[in-house]
């Protein structure tokens, strides 16, 4: 297991276009297994979901940088016939947990348009209740630690 950041600039911060992208993967090869939302209000209506986001999001005026955390985890390709939806969503909510985003609102898929299954997260790093930002200090070996413990 592999688990990768994807930053963006400011100016290309888009919830709600990542979002439909990890729900419909319409890219040519793009294949979605299954998607969903979690930590919003709306429950498990995607799209309600997305403006949940956008509204909170835009509640935070204060921070200049990004609001939106990509985060990417890859499988082995020997690992596809073991995972199940409910291990999927487990090892989402672990990633959360360890980043401090539990109480947060995220969207996730799982895509297979490569050789290695793979999982898209958005989490919103603007909390829902506190509208303060949430920054992972040092993610990558957080990250690096969650992939261990549970392969």
């Amino acid at each position: 297991m592999i688990s990768r950041r994807i930053s963006r600039k400011v100016e290309n911060d888009d919830y709600r276009r990542l979002a439909r992208y990890i729900r419909a993967a319409d890219h040519e090869d793009e294949k979605s297994l299954m998607s969903w939302c979690a930590g919003c209000w709306a429950g498990d209506d995607f799209e309600l979901a997305i403006r949940e986001v956008a509204d909170t999001q835009a509640l935070n005026t204060r921070t200049t940088r990004e609001k939106t955390y990509h985060l990417i985890v890859s499988f082995r390709p020997e690992d596809e016939a073991k995972l199940t939806p409910e291990m999927l969503k487990e090892i989402e909510l672990e990633f959360a947990k360890a980043l401090g985003f539990e109480e947060h609102q995220r969207h996730c898929g799982v895509h297979k348009n490569t050789n290695n299954l793979h999982m898209h997260v958005a989490y919103n790093m603007i909390h829902p209740e506190k509208l303060s930002r949430h920054e992972p200090f040092r993610d990558y070996h957080i990250r690096d630690r969650v992939c261990r413990e549970l392969e």
